[in-house]
């Protein structure tokens, strides 16, 4: 879902260090750049965008191995 509203709730539930966006490329493809354009649009500063978007996830995987 891309609801700024539910991504509000979650933010002020959990802070925003603790989100990580993804979405569910292939099951679900949506054509057109939806989930692009649903986080350029957030009402977020830039950095809390950026960890929303990847900085969080690149943070918890910071020297680990993906297999």
């Amino acid at each position: 879902m891309f609801s700024p509203a539910y991504l509000r709730q979650a933010i002020d539930a959990v802070g925003v260090d603790r989100i990580l966006f993804s979405t569910d490329y292939p099951y679900q493809y949506r054509p057109g750049g939806d989930a692009r354009r649903f986080v350029e649009g957030l009402e977020l500063d830039a950095a809390n965008k950026a960890k929303f978007a990847h900085a969080n996830w690149e943070r918890l995987t910071a020297g680990r191995l993906l297999a």
